[in-house]
Protein backbone atom coordinates (compact mmCIF):
# COMPACT_ATOMS: atom_id res chain seq x y z
CA UNK A 1 0.00 0.00 0.00
CA UNK A 2 1.41 3.76 -0.85
CA UNK A 3 -0.86 5.63 1.76
CA UNK A 4 0.93 9.27 -0.39
CA UNK A 5 -0.38 8.41 -3.52
CA UNK A 6 -3.46 9.77 -4.93
CA UNK A 7 -5.65 8.17 -7.32
CA UNK A 8 -6.98 8.33 -10.18
CA UNK A 9 -9.96 6.45 -12.31
CA UNK A 10 -9.96 6.02 -15.83
CA UNK A 11 -12.38 4.22 -18.47
CA UNK A 12 -11.31 1.28 -19.88
CA UNK A 13 -10.84 2.80 -23.86
CA UNK A 14 -7.43 3.06 -25.92
CA UNK A 15 -6.65 6.90 -25.33
CA UNK A 16 -6.51 6.47 -21.22
CA UNK A 17 -4.91 2.82 -22.03
CA UNK A 18 -1.71 4.86 -24.29
CA UNK A 19 -1.15 7.74 -21.49
CA UNK A 20 -0.51 4.86 -19.04
CA UNK A 21 1.58 2.61 -21.62
CA UNK A 22 3.60 5.88 -22.34
CA UNK A 23 4.99 6.33 -18.45
CA UNK A 24 8.57 5.77 -19.11
CA UNK A 25 10.02 5.82 -15.05
CA UNK A 26 9.59 5.13 -11.66
CA UNK A 27 9.21 9.13 -11.45
CA UNK A 28 6.48 9.21 -13.82
CA UNK A 29 2.93 10.12 -12.50
CA UNK A 30 2.91 8.20 -8.93
CA UNK A 31 -0.78 7.44 -8.36
CA UNK A 32 -2.73 4.44 -8.07
CA UNK A 33 -5.03 4.22 -11.29
CA UNK A 34 -8.40 2.30 -11.38
CA UNK A 35 -9.32 1.24 -14.76
CA UNK A 36 -12.95 1.15 -14.82
CA UNK A 37 -13.83 -1.35 -17.28
CA UNK A 38 -17.34 -1.28 -20.16
CA UNK A 39 -18.78 -3.77 -22.18
CA UNK A 40 -16.84 -2.32 -25.28
CA UNK A 41 -14.26 -4.20 -23.93
CA UNK A 42 -14.03 -8.12 -25.16
CA UNK A 43 -11.65 -11.04 -25.33
CA UNK A 44 -11.36 -10.48 -28.93
CA UNK A 45 -11.15 -7.18 -29.15
CA UNK A 46 -8.08 -4.02 -29.29
CA UNK A 47 -9.03 -2.82 -26.34
CA UNK A 48 -8.00 -6.06 -24.05
CA UNK A 49 -4.36 -6.45 -25.44
CA UNK A 50 -4.23 -2.55 -24.59
CA UNK A 51 -5.24 -3.19 -20.81
CA UNK A 52 -2.85 -6.29 -20.75
CA UNK A 53 0.22 -3.99 -22.24
CA UNK A 54 -0.86 -1.05 -19.32
CA UNK A 55 -0.79 -3.84 -16.82
CA UNK A 56 2.32 -4.87 -18.06
CA UNK A 57 3.99 -1.50 -18.20
CA UNK A 58 3.23 -0.06 -14.92
CA UNK A 59 4.10 -3.39 -13.29
CA UNK A 60 7.92 -2.98 -14.21
CA UNK A 61 7.56 0.33 -11.93
CA UNK A 62 6.44 -1.68 -8.85
CA UNK A 63 3.05 -1.14 -9.22
CA UNK A 64 -0.35 -2.66 -10.18
CA UNK A 65 -3.53 -1.06 -12.25
CA UNK A 66 -6.85 -1.48 -10.05
CA UNK A 67 -9.38 -2.94 -12.01
CA UNK A 68 -12.92 -2.36 -11.44
CA UNK A 69 -16.62 -4.07 -12.71
CA UNK A 70 -18.61 -1.36 -11.78
CA UNK A 71 -19.90 -0.33 -15.22
CA UNK A 72 -19.85 -4.01 -16.37
CA UNK A 73 -23.87 -5.67 -17.32
CA UNK A 74 -24.92 -9.15 -17.52
CA UNK A 75 -24.41 -8.82 -21.25
CA UNK A 76 -20.48 -8.04 -20.96
CA UNK A 77 -18.09 -10.31 -22.93
CA UNK A 78 -16.20 -10.09 -19.79
CA UNK A 79 -18.58 -10.72 -17.17
CA UNK A 80 -19.57 -13.96 -18.90
CA UNK A 81 -16.20 -15.82 -18.94
CA UNK A 82 -15.30 -19.07 -16.95
CA UNK A 83 -14.18 -17.93 -13.26
CA UNK A 84 -15.40 -14.27 -13.43
CA UNK A 85 -13.87 -10.70 -14.95
CA UNK A 86 -11.39 -10.87 -12.00
CA UNK A 87 -9.65 -14.16 -12.57
CA UNK A 88 -10.05 -14.13 -16.26
CA UNK A 89 -7.73 -10.79 -16.53
CA UNK A 90 -5.87 -11.96 -14.03
CA UNK A 91 -4.82 -14.92 -15.84
CA UNK A 92 -4.05 -13.01 -18.80
CA UNK A 93 -2.31 -10.11 -17.37
CA UNK A 94 0.11 -12.27 -15.02
CA UNK A 95 0.84 -14.42 -18.01
CA UNK A 96 1.96 -11.15 -20.02
CA UNK A 97 4.02 -9.99 -17.05
CA UNK A 98 6.20 -13.28 -16.84
CA UNK A 99 6.72 -12.87 -20.84
CA UNK A 100 7.67 -9.56 -20.14
CA UNK A 101 9.38 -8.76 -17.25
CA UNK A 102 10.45 -12.55 -16.33
CA UNK A 103 11.85 -13.26 -12.68
CA UNK A 104 10.62 -9.89 -11.85
CA UNK A 105 7.21 -10.74 -12.38
CA UNK A 106 6.65 -14.40 -10.64
CA UNK A 107 5.61 -13.10 -7.30
CA UNK A 108 3.83 -10.12 -8.36
CA UNK A 109 0.05 -9.82 -8.95
CA UNK A 110 -1.76 -9.22 -11.91
CA UNK A 111 -4.73 -6.53 -10.71
CA UNK A 112 -5.88 -5.08 -7.29
CA UNK A 113 -10.02 -5.82 -7.38
CA UNK A 114 -11.91 -2.92 -6.50
CA UNK A 115 -15.58 -4.05 -5.25
CA UNK A 116 -18.13 -2.47 -4.11
CA UNK A 117 -19.39 -2.39 -0.19
CA UNK A 118 -22.30 -4.14 -1.14
CA UNK A 119 -20.69 -6.83 -2.86
CA UNK A 120 -22.07 -10.10 -3.07
CA UNK A 121 -21.38 -13.13 -1.28
CA UNK A 122 -20.52 -15.01 -4.39
CA UNK A 123 -18.12 -11.94 -5.68
CA UNK A 124 -16.41 -12.17 -2.43
CA UNK A 125 -15.47 -15.98 -3.10
CA UNK A 126 -14.08 -15.12 -6.04
CA UNK A 127 -12.12 -12.77 -4.37
CA UNK A 128 -11.15 -14.82 -1.77
CA UNK A 129 -9.53 -17.31 -4.09
CA UNK A 130 -7.92 -14.61 -6.60
CA UNK A 131 -6.03 -13.76 -2.74
CA UNK A 132 -5.29 -17.40 -2.31
CA UNK A 133 -3.99 -17.44 -5.80
CA UNK A 134 -1.54 -13.98 -4.70
CA UNK A 135 -1.72 -12.09 -1.94
CA UNK A 136 -2.55 -8.22 -3.24
CA UNK A 137 -4.54 -5.70 -2.16
CA UNK A 138 -8.33 -4.68 -2.70
CA UNK A 139 -10.18 -1.69 -2.57
CA UNK A 140 -13.73 -1.21 -1.47
CA UNK A 141 -15.35 1.52 -3.55
CA UNK A 142 -18.36 3.57 -1.41
CA UNK A 143 -20.94 5.09 -3.19
CA UNK A 144 -23.04 5.96 -0.95
CA UNK A 145 -23.74 5.83 2.98
CA UNK A 146 -23.57 2.77 3.95
CA UNK A 147 -25.31 1.45 7.03
CA UNK A 148 -23.21 -0.15 9.37
CA UNK A 149 -19.97 0.61 7.28
CA UNK A 150 -17.61 -0.58 9.45
CA UNK A 151 -19.31 -3.55 10.38
CA UNK A 152 -19.91 -4.07 6.25
CA UNK A 153 -16.31 -3.56 6.08
CA UNK A 154 -15.40 -6.34 8.69
CA UNK A 155 -17.53 -8.46 7.07
CA UNK A 156 -15.89 -7.87 3.82
CA UNK A 157 -12.09 -8.40 4.82
CA UNK A 158 -13.27 -11.90 6.78
CA UNK A 159 -14.93 -13.30 3.57
CA UNK A 160 -12.30 -12.48 1.29
CA UNK A 161 -9.10 -13.07 4.18
CA UNK A 162 -7.99 -9.60 4.01
CA UNK A 163 -6.21 -7.78 6.36
CA UNK A 164 -5.92 -3.63 7.83
CA UNK A 165 -2.58 -3.22 5.58
CA UNK A 166 -3.94 -4.42 2.80
CA UNK A 167 -7.34 -2.71 2.40
CA UNK A 168 -8.16 0.55 0.62
CA UNK A 169 -11.54 2.28 1.44
CA UNK A 170 -12.63 4.89 -1.91
CA UNK A 171 -15.29 7.05 -0.73
CA UNK A 172 -16.69 7.81 -4.03
CA UNK A 173 -18.92 10.84 -4.78
CA UNK A 174 -18.80 10.85 -8.65
CA UNK A 175 -19.66 13.88 -10.61
CA UNK A 176 -19.75 17.35 -8.40
CA UNK A 177 -20.33 20.53 -9.00
CA UNK A 178 -20.80 22.53 -5.58
CA UNK A 179 -18.94 21.66 -2.52
CA UNK A 180 -21.94 21.31 0.56
CA UNK A 181 -21.91 21.51 3.62
CA UNK A 182 -23.61 18.33 4.01
CA UNK A 183 -22.00 16.85 1.69
CA UNK A 184 -18.85 16.90 3.38
CA UNK A 185 -20.44 16.38 6.81
CA UNK A 186 -21.66 12.41 5.22
CA UNK A 187 -18.18 11.79 3.46
CA UNK A 188 -15.68 12.95 6.10
CA UNK A 189 -18.17 10.81 8.96
CA UNK A 190 -17.44 8.08 6.95
CA UNK A 191 -13.38 8.61 6.14
CA UNK A 192 -13.63 8.42 10.10
CA UNK A 193 -15.19 4.82 9.80
CA UNK A 194 -12.78 3.88 7.66
CA UNK A 195 -9.76 5.31 8.78
CA UNK A 196 -10.21 4.04 12.14
CA UNK A 197 -10.50 0.79 10.95
CA UNK A 198 -8.39 0.49 8.42
CA UNK A 199 -5.45 2.79 9.28
CA UNK A 200 -3.71 5.87 7.75
CA UNK A 201 -3.34 6.41 4.06
CA UNK A 202 -6.20 3.88 3.64
CA UNK A 203 -8.75 5.83 2.39
CA UNK A 204 -9.45 8.08 -0.58
CA UNK A 205 -12.11 10.61 -2.04
CA UNK A 206 -12.71 9.94 -5.17
CA UNK A 207 -14.86 12.58 -7.63
CA UNK A 208 -14.66 14.35 -10.82
CA UNK A 209 -16.11 17.76 -12.17
CA UNK A 210 -15.41 17.69 -15.66
CA UNK A 211 -19.03 18.61 -17.47
CA UNK A 212 -20.11 15.84 -19.43
CA UNK A 213 -20.89 18.28 -22.23
CA UNK A 214 -19.12 20.83 -24.01
CA UNK A 215 -21.78 24.23 -24.66
CA UNK A 216 -19.02 27.00 -25.82
CA UNK A 217 -16.27 27.17 -28.45
CA UNK A 218 -14.45 29.35 -26.15
CA UNK A 219 -11.74 28.56 -24.29
CA UNK A 220 -12.83 28.40 -20.34
CA UNK A 221 -11.32 27.70 -17.45
CA UNK A 222 -13.78 25.66 -15.02
CA UNK A 223 -13.04 25.39 -10.72
CA UNK A 224 -12.08 21.75 -10.09
CA UNK A 225 -14.70 21.77 -6.56
CA UNK A 226 -13.36 18.14 -6.07
CA UNK A 227 -10.17 19.94 -4.51
CA UNK A 228 -12.19 21.78 -2.79
CA UNK A 229 -14.47 18.80 -1.09
CA UNK A 230 -11.03 16.46 -0.50
CA UNK A 231 -9.77 19.70 1.30
CA UNK A 232 -13.09 20.45 3.37
CA UNK A 233 -13.45 16.64 4.47
CA UNK A 234 -9.69 16.68 5.15
CA UNK A 235 -10.40 19.28 7.72
CA UNK A 236 -13.63 17.64 8.88
CA UNK A 237 -12.39 13.81 9.61
CA UNK A 238 -9.99 11.83 12.10
CA UNK A 239 -8.17 10.43 10.10
CA UNK A 240 -6.26 10.75 7.09
CA UNK A 241 -7.67 10.95 3.79
CA UNK A 242 -6.17 10.72 0.08
CA UNK A 243 -7.31 12.72 -2.81
CA UNK A 244 -8.62 10.84 -5.81
CA UNK A 245 -10.41 11.97 -8.68
CA UNK A 246 -11.36 10.95 -12.57
CA UNK A 247 -9.04 12.43 -14.68
CA UNK A 248 -10.12 14.53 -17.33
CA UNK A 249 -13.46 13.20 -18.37
CA UNK A 250 -16.81 12.81 -16.86
CA UNK A 251 -17.13 10.14 -14.04
CA UNK A 252 -19.79 8.14 -15.85
CA UNK A 253 -19.70 6.95 -19.14
CA UNK A 254 -22.17 8.00 -21.82
CA UNK A 255 -25.06 6.13 -22.51
CA UNK A 256 -25.22 3.05 -25.13
CA UNK A 257 -25.99 3.87 -27.78
CA UNK A 258 -25.47 7.31 -27.69
CA UNK A 259 -22.43 9.47 -29.00
CA UNK A 260 -19.53 7.99 -27.10
CA UNK A 261 -17.16 11.15 -27.57
CA UNK A 262 -17.83 14.79 -29.02
CA UNK A 263 -15.85 14.39 -32.74
CA UNK A 264 -14.68 18.03 -32.34
CA UNK A 265 -11.84 18.86 -31.29
CA UNK A 266 -11.38 19.63 -27.52
CA UNK A 267 -9.00 18.95 -24.30
CA UNK A 268 -8.93 19.18 -21.00
CA UNK A 269 -6.04 20.24 -19.48
CA UNK A 270 -5.13 20.17 -15.77
CA UNK A 271 -4.14 23.11 -13.96
CA UNK A 272 -3.38 24.33 -10.17
CA UNK A 273 -7.24 24.27 -8.91
CA UNK A 274 -8.97 24.20 -12.54
CA UNK A 275 -9.67 23.06 -15.90
CA UNK A 276 -8.58 24.31 -18.95
CA UNK A 277 -11.24 23.52 -21.53
CA UNK A 278 -10.28 24.55 -25.32
CA UNK A 279 -12.41 23.50 -28.35
CA UNK A 280 -13.00 23.92 -31.83
CA UNK A 281 -15.81 23.67 -34.06
CA UNK A 282 -15.47 21.36 -36.62
CA UNK A 283 -17.40 22.29 -39.98
CA UNK A 284 -18.00 20.25 -43.20
CA UNK A 285 -14.62 19.91 -44.73
CA UNK A 286 -12.47 21.04 -41.64
CA UNK A 287 -9.52 18.68 -40.65
CA UNK A 288 -9.99 17.42 -37.67
CA UNK A 289 -5.95 16.93 -37.02
CA UNK A 290 -5.48 21.12 -38.05
CA UNK A 291 -8.35 22.15 -36.01
CA UNK A 292 -6.48 20.20 -33.32
CA UNK A 293 -3.17 21.99 -34.23
CA UNK A 294 -4.63 25.13 -33.67
CA UNK A 295 -5.35 24.41 -30.10
CA UNK A 296 -2.66 22.52 -29.24
CA UNK A 297 -0.93 26.03 -30.16
CA UNK A 298 -3.25 27.90 -28.21
CA UNK A 299 -2.44 26.00 -24.80
CA UNK A 300 1.23 26.17 -25.82
CA UNK A 301 1.47 29.50 -26.01
CA UNK A 302 -0.77 29.75 -22.26
CA UNK A 303 1.36 30.50 -18.79
CA UNK A 304 -0.17 27.66 -17.53
CA UNK A 305 0.87 25.16 -19.39
CA UNK A 306 3.30 22.87 -18.50
CA UNK A 307 6.10 22.64 -20.36
CA UNK A 308 7.38 19.71 -23.52
CA UNK A 309 9.38 18.30 -20.55
CA UNK A 310 6.61 17.89 -17.78
CA UNK A 311 4.73 14.64 -19.16
CA UNK A 312 4.68 12.78 -22.67
CA UNK A 313 1.40 14.27 -23.27
CA UNK A 314 2.81 17.79 -22.76
CA UNK A 315 5.55 17.11 -25.24
CA UNK A 316 3.09 15.67 -27.48
CA UNK A 317 0.91 18.83 -27.86
CA UNK A 318 3.88 20.92 -28.01
CA UNK A 319 4.76 18.62 -31.20
CA UNK A 320 1.27 18.78 -32.71
CA UNK A 321 0.89 22.38 -33.15
CA UNK A 322 1.32 23.67 -36.52
CA UNK A 323 4.65 23.67 -36.68
CA UNK A 324 5.23 20.35 -35.00
CA UNK A 325 6.26 17.05 -36.79
CA UNK A 326 3.45 15.37 -35.04
CA UNK A 327 -0.78 15.48 -35.71
CA UNK A 328 -3.65 13.99 -33.69
CA UNK A 329 -7.35 13.75 -35.20
CA UNK A 330 -9.08 11.64 -33.25
CA UNK A 331 -10.59 11.89 -29.68
CA UNK A 332 -8.01 8.97 -27.98
CA UNK A 333 -5.06 10.93 -29.00
CA UNK A 334 -6.83 14.17 -27.41
CA UNK A 335 -7.78 12.19 -24.39
CA UNK A 336 -4.24 10.38 -24.42
CA UNK A 337 -2.13 13.09 -24.26
CA UNK A 338 -4.59 15.27 -21.63
CA UNK A 339 -4.88 11.96 -19.37
CA UNK A 340 -0.80 11.76 -19.57
CA UNK A 341 -0.31 15.10 -18.53
CA UNK A 342 -3.26 15.04 -15.47
CA UNK A 343 -1.63 11.97 -14.40
CA UNK A 344 1.83 13.75 -13.50
CA UNK A 345 0.01 16.89 -12.24
CA UNK A 346 -1.86 15.40 -9.44
CA UNK A 347 1.34 13.31 -8.88
CA UNK A 348 3.68 15.97 -7.80
CA UNK A 349 2.18 19.53 -7.33
CA UNK A 350 1.63 20.10 -3.21
CA UNK A 351 -1.51 19.48 -1.66
CA UNK A 352 -2.30 23.06 -1.10
CA UNK A 353 -1.84 23.92 -4.77
CA UNK A 354 -3.37 20.66 -6.53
Amino acid sequence: MHPGRPLVAVKCKSGELNALRQLSSADDAQADVIVELLDSVKPSGKLLPALVQAAVNVAQFNRTLWLDTTWLTAGSPLAQQRGGVFEYLDDIIESAMVQSLGLLAVDRAGLVPVISVDASNDELRRVRLLIEHKDRDIAIRIRRPAPRLAERIRSIMRLTGTEPGRVHAVIDTGFVETVRAHQVASIAEAATTTSDLLGPGATKLLAGSIPRERKTYATILLDRPEVTLWNEVRNGCSGDIGYGDYGVTHPEPPAAGGNARSPFPYLCYTVPRRTVILRRKQKKGDVAAELFADLAEELVERDDFAGPGYSWGDRELTQCRPTGSKVAGAVPRWIAMATSHHLQHVSHRPADDL
